[in-house]
């Protein structure tokens, strides 16, 4: 089996074990069966799930199976370097999906209320402490954004990048939107998943999607703290709500103006991403490869490599650039990975001359992936559970 064939098989059966293992405990909880855990209990599965199951599968597993080093795996997901400049465009820019996706959640609110879907009220918190924001930013922010991206944006959008970019971005996108396994998150999860598969694929980092997906969940959860403690940051949401019913020739003008300005940022802070990332690093190698090439003994250490080989004198000149052509393919694969563009995985995959077919086990697993996990999700439409 090739290199492309592996890592997309390797990357589907721990994607499988994921999602069988989180819908297991998705399903106990459900069922009262870890209420013995108490309070604290919703916290605890939470972090195992995403410390225990989503990140160490997607990490040590796929490393053990494809036999590769957790470091080179981690930078064949894109955990690569960025300018400050960088993280802030994606701080802002995560700001700006969160806006957005008030107004997607909203959407399709109404939608599934259209269609007779009871959304779940849940308790009154009348008391949210400072230090339960801090839990809840840790939990419900920083280990989503970096586990469940790991997850998804690293595994499984490198993995089933052979089948092309395209198709990696959307089916990625899907199952980020299943694995929520609430038609509450579904439609959202998977819009937010699109931007984020897109901007990391473009960009060839994660980082810009770990931020704003922590953005997105930060922003979430200090909204609520905001409301319940009255601090009035939510203010803007309760005057668009308030205006649709008294006025909404208004409050309808006003989401037009505000959507059309939000798109036009988003597409301004994607293309700063890109430039500050991608075109940097691009550039970063062109330089390394270019004092390489040009050295004036470049091309007589060619010559004695060639020679050390066993080339003769009377060996052709097709013989001799075909040589060569293989030592710039070795210091090419070499400054990529110190300049930071590629690891020692993602060479491998681009210097194999077979093409990537995928095979049966490899389709299986991704379709048990998908009905698995959208059958559960129908279970939250259908008969309200989870």
């Amino acid at each position: 089996m090739n290199i492309k064939n592996k890592t997309t098989r390797n990357s589907l059966i721990c994607y499988f074990v994921i999602m069988a293992l989180f819908v297991t405990i998705r399903l106990l909880s459900s069922f009262g069966v870890l209420d013995f855990l108490g309070s604290v209990g919703n916290y605890i599965a939470n972090a195992f799930v995403q410390i225990g199951i989503l990140f160490t599968i997607s990490v040590f597993m796929f490393s053990g199976l494809q036999k590769s080093k957790p470091k080179d795996i981690l930078r064949f997901y894109g955990f690569k370097k960025m300018s400050w400049k960088a993280v802030l465009y994606s701080f802002l820019l995560g700001i700006v999906v969160y806006i957005l996706n008030v107004f997607v959640v909203t959407f399709f609110r109404v939608v599934l209320t259209a269609l007779g879907y009871t959304y779940s009220t849940g308790s009154t918190i009348t008391s949210y402490p400072f230090w339960l924001l801090i839990v809840n930013l840790i939990v419900s922010a920083v280990l989503p954004a970096i586990c469940e991206e790991t997850a998804h944006r690293g595994m499984l959008l490198r993995g089933l990048s052979n089948k092309g970019a395209m198709k990696s971005i959307v089916i990625s996108s899907l199952l980020f939107g299943l694995m929520h396994l609430n038609i509450e998150q579904f439609f959202y999860a998977t819009i937010i998943g699109l931007l984020l598969g897109t901007i990391t694929m473009f960009c060839d980092t994660i980082y810009p999607a770990i931020i704003i997906h922590f953005m997105n969940n930060a922003l979430s959860t200090f909204m609520t703290f905001s409301s319940v403690n009255n601090l009035g940051f939510d203010g803007m949401f309760n005057w668009i709500n308030f205006n649709l019913v008294n006025n909404p020739v208004t409050a309808i003008l006003f989401i037009i103006c505000l959507i059309t300005l939000l798109i036009f940022a988003l597409i301004f802070l994607f293309k700063r991403i890109y430039r500050e990332t991608a075109v940097k690093r691009i550039h970063m190698l062109q330089e390394a490869l270019f004092t390489e090439v040009m050295r004036s003994t470049y091309y007589e250490e060619l010559r004695e490599i060639s020679n050390q080989d066993g080339m003769q004198v009377g060996d052709s000149e097709d013989e001799e650039i075909e040589k060569k052509e293989k030592e710039f393919d070795k210091i090419f694969q070499t400054k990529a990975i110190d300049t930071g563009n590629a690891s020692e995985l993602s060479n491998a995959i681009m210097m194999e001359d077979e093409p990537y077919k995928p095979d049966k086990l490899s389709n299986i697993l991704l379709t048990m992936c998908i009905v698995l996990t959208a059958a559960v999700t129908l279970m939250t439409f259908i008969w309200g559970v989870l």
